[in-house]
């Protein structure tokens, strides 16, 4: 069963120095990561808020085999600009120096997607081979959407297509791919 473990003000922090895998999930503020992180778990392990920029500390949940690290959220939140810099600088840490992060899951807004969202991106892209989008929110677009502009988003990230994945995290739709996709990572590193 999953749950939540600590939250960490920096890297350092986290204070887990052991071989498990961690998942970091990394987004804008309200994208959605923690009501994600609680379609996964199916249990309400994250605090979820309606209000922009309330995770402001690095989050880790226990998965069983592997750990998933909820970042706070980057862009707009109603937090000072000393407040901003310092998430920012929590996430370049934790991005750049972790050592048990194997795969970083980019949650984006599927019709709302920014430069601030490609940004981040291709900076992750440049450490990591298994970087993700998931395009959350797919229950607020029509049914053809993704299918019709997969190839225009894929192109926009530079990446490809396979992998985009659209979820809903309210209504789950895709939930069980992210856990395969998840446990078949994990299961390469043994």
């Amino acid at each position: 069963m999953a749950k939540f473990i600590k939250s960490a003000d920096c890297v350092n922090a986290i204070a887990l120095d052991d071989q498990v895998v961690e998942f970091c999930f990394v987004g804008r503020s309200n994208v959605g990561k923690s009501t994600l992180i609680n379609a996964l778990a199916n249990a309400n392990i994250a605090r979820t808020s309606k209000q922009p920029g309330r995770t402001q500390l690095i989050n880790v949940f226990d998965f069983g085999d592997y750990r998933i690290v909820d970042l706070p959220g980057y862009g707009y939140a109603q937090v000072s600009k000393s407040k901003k810099y310092e998430i920012n600088q929590m996430l370049i840490d934790y991005i750049s120096n972790r050592s048990n992060l194997f795969c970083v899951f980019q949650i984006c807004d599927i019709q709302h997607i920014t430069e601030m969202d490609i940004d981040v991106f291709k900076n992750v892209s440049k450490r990591f081979v298994n970087v993700y989008i998931v395009l959350n929110k797919v229950d607020k677009v029509n049914n053809s959407y993704f299918n019709n502009n997969k190839h225009k988003i894929a192109k926009m990230f530079g990446c490809k297509e396979q992998n985009l994945i659209p979820v809903s995290a309210f209504k789950k739709l895709n939930i069980s791919y992210i856990k395969r996709l998840m446990n078949i990572l994990t299961k390469k590193l043994k």
